[in-house]
């Protein structure tokens, strides 16, 4: 009869049997869920994995054998124990690799048959077809259409919380949205993040916007990943078939450029597409590209508006206005093309061929005048937010021996407010150089004269909406009055922009208003109008 072990004998074995166990369901585990793995590195986890779990099992089978008496022993004694070991981790472990590489063979298998392996969803290869084939069913007179549901900064959670936990996210919107759209109907996972359903009952008016509110509801349900409590909001593009498309590749450009309206209008909602949105979109894409070249195709060009002192009349400055004119002659209006310069970052060298460009024409105007012509140049906020800003300006000034008291630099009030430290020392720079500045357009931004304390600056041009119905609209004329009086109190010059009318000057006049700019006493004048118009004026004044 075998020998009784001790206590401690026993539970060395049965820790050491437990714990061969646990790494062998720890490396079963890791093979299996981790999306990451290649193949071979999956085998050979499932390998070591299946062969740990054979030696525990055969360790319980061989050494844990009790006989009637309670007695420790083996089932199979001698050699007999190693060989047997052997065979059964080889065999199992080879056994649980081909398990897990025929498992990764049928993923592959999926995929190539147009499946997603992490979804169960179809491909993107194989929804055109199911697009094709909708098309074939609906016919010229059917009408279904295609929705694209985009995960809201899903790229961001991935990379913060791991890759496990994005891909459970990704199957759980694919739960989500299979319950909304229905079983039947096709549902693709077309990128990493991007779903699209083709939703075939949409007959009834508003039936379109339901399914997207229940969609953005479904992926905006809580989700609890271990200890974290995720909200995943969504975008969803939608087009129609046959309106916005009749093919599959016409369809999915029109998803995709209503999907950018939904991710633009702020994210989490949906847009459907819209054929004035898409031709607005192209021409602004049309405008982006040909302002690009614009500047090295000399398209842009410079008029200048007098601005006069209302007690003299006399032309105190001329504001240097940018113009652009494409090779056929057609001038682009600058409303709509210097906000894309803005976006874009074009403004910034456009800004700088501005300045350098009055420098040149004015500088040689200077020659045909008795006097050294003030001018004023707008400065864009970008350019105002340049860490060079005041050593470019003076470096152009001596490129053209311009003295820096002809130059005035025009700024908005949300170029000052973006950063009040960093534009109140700009603004101390110029004007330590003899630099005038003005605040363009007052009134349209923060409409108050408080914070001008903070900012070294000499004049204000009162935007046209204060002038517009000054002559009949008491308040109008009471607002004016009031900046008048105010800027006037800091030390402040005032020119009313926009004048138009007859009454509006006499009334500004009567408001000690210090200057103005308009139609009514001079529109803009490219350079050759200019000298003439200002020559006139010399020999009248």
């Amino acid at each position: 009869m075998p020998e009784s072990p001790s206590t401690v004998t026993m539970l060395f074995w049965a820790v050491l049997v437990l714990a061969t166990l646990l790494l062998a369901c720890w490396l079963l585990r890791l093979s299996a869920r981790r999306a990451d793995l290649t193949p071979q590195r999956r085998q050979f986890l499932a390998t070591i994995g299946g062969a740990l779990l054979a030696c525990a099992i055969w360790s319980l089978y061989h050494l844990a054998s009790f006989s009637p008496a309670g007695g420790f022993g083996t089932r199979h004694p001698g050699i007999m124990l190693g060989v047997s070991l052997v065979v059964a981790m080889v065999g199992c472990g080879v056994a649980v690799g081909n398990v897990a590489l025929l498992i990764d063979k049928q993923a592959s298998s999926k995929a190539s048959n147009g499946i997603d392996a992490l979804t169960g969803l179809q491909t993107r290869s194989q929804l055109e077809i199911s697009i094709r084939n909708s098309i074939r069913r609906c016919g010229p007179e059917g009408r279904f259409a295609v929705a694209l549901v985009d995960l809201d900064r899903f790229k961001g959670v991935n990379d913060t919380l791991g890759h496990e936990v994005g891909d459970l996210i990704l199957r759980q919107t694919a739960q989500r949205l299979r319950t909304v759209v229905g079983p039947r109907e096709t549902l693709a996972r077309i990128s990493s993040d991007e779903f699209l359903a083709v939703l075939p009952k949409i007959e009834q008016e508003g039936a379109l916007s339901t399914i997207c509110r229940k969609i953005l509801h479904a992926v905006s349900e809580p989700l609890t990943v271990g200890s974290h409590k995720l909200h995943i909001t969504s975008s969803i593009g939608v087009a129609v078939y046959p309106d916005d498309g009749a093919d599959v590749s016409t369809l999915l450009r029109k998803v995709d450029t209503a999907l950018d309206r939904a991710k633009a209008a702020g994210r989490g909602d949906f847009r459907i597409f819209n054929p004035e949105v898409d031709k607005a979109l192209l021409e602004r894409l049309a405008l982006e590209n040909d302002l690009r070249h614009a500047l090295g195709r000399n398209e842009f060009l410079l008029a200048y508006q007098p601005e006069f002192d209302l007690q003299t009349g006399e032309v105190v400055s001329m504001e240097a206005l940018l113009r652009w004119r494409r090779p056929t002659g057609e001038f682009i209006s600058p409303a709509k093309f210097i906000p894309v310069a803005e976006e874009t970052g074009v403004i910034v060298p456009l800004s700088q061929w501005v300045l350098e460009t009055a420098c040149r024409e004015l500088n040689a105007l200077r020659s045909s005048l008795e006097y050294s012509p003030r001018f004023a140049v707008n400065l864009s906020p970008r350019q105002f937010q340049q860490d060079n800003l005041v050593e470019m300006i003076i470096s152009t000034l001596e490129k053209y021996q311009v003295a820096p008291g002809n130059l005035e630099l025009e700024i908005t009030e949300g170029s000052l407010m973006d950063d009040p430290e960093k534009a109140a020392f700009s603004l101390q720079r110029l004007r330590q150089h003899g630099i005038a500045t003005a605040i363009d357009d007052f009134g349209t931004g923060y409409s108050s004269l408080s914070y001008l304390r903070r900012f070294p600056i000499d004049k204000l041009k009162m935007d046209r909406a204060f002038v517009t119905d000054i002559q009949v609209d008491k308040d109008s004329a009471a607002l004016a009055e009031s900046i008048l009086r105010m800027a006037h109190q800091l030390g402040l010059k005032v020119v009313a922009e926009g004048v138009e009318l007859p009454e509006q000057l006499d009334l500004l006049r009567h408001l000690r208003c210090d200057a103005a700019q308009g139609f009514l006493l001079a529109r803009p004048m490219f350079l050759p109008e200019l000298t003439g118009f200002l020559l006139d004026h010399q020999e009248k004044g």
